[in-house]
């Protein structure tokens, strides 16, 4: 199968909640907070989410660029920022938290962009008429902002997952398109 270059492109995101960003990357170092969620056989209260993804207000909106590298009208995110993540995936291997992995053949997630009516769109539907985009994985789930029990860390910020049942909000992402048409 080949890539669809006419319809891959790099972006960067953000939403109500702030940009997307990697607490390694961005404090260049590795970060523990509070464990999302209770979980009744750990002794340890904390975790590493030094590679899950965050939003964040106070984190610049060209922090994170993504390559969106499409196959039929699914789209493989490759992070483009240079540094620790540089060409890694975001995928949600870990529980339903999105996270950087390294790509192997067929072991990444896929996403679909949707509309505002929930249709999948590709690059050549997108314009700068296009006010947002909702990002859903190929299992259907849409990207939200999760809840956990200590809901905002000042650090970090939201986390992103998947789960509705641990989640507030379906995220909203306003791309800026840099580059239509990139090669892989």
């Amino acid at each position: 199968m080949s890539t669809d270059q006419e319809k891959s492109f790099t972006a960067t995101l953000s939403t109500r909640f702030g940009s997307p960003h990697f607490p390694k990357l961005t404090y260049g170092k590795t970060i523990r907070t509070k464990r999302p969620d209770y979980e009744f056989f750990s002794f340890d209260h904390y975790t590493d989410v030094s590679d899950y993804l965050f939003l964040k207000p106070e984190i610049a909106p060209d922090a994170l660029t993504f390559y969106f590298r499409c196959l039929n009208d699914y789209y493989t995110l490759y992070i483009f920022t240079h540094g620790v993540y540089y060409y890694m995936t975001l995928s949600n291997e870990n529980n339903d938290f999105l996270n950087a992995y390294t790509p192997n053949d067929g072991d990444q997630t896929t996403f679909n962009l949707l509309d505002a009516k929930g249709k999948i769109i590709t690059l050549d539907q997108l314009d700068n008429d296009t006010p947002t985009v909702r990002i859903q994985t190929r299992g259907g789930n849409l990207l939200r902002a999760g809840l956990s029990r200590n809901p905002y860390d000042s650090k970090v910020g939201t986390f992103v997952r998947i789960n509705q049942n641990r989640s507030s909000a379906i995220l909203d992402f306003k791309l800026n398109i840099l580059q239509r048409n990139v090669p892989y």
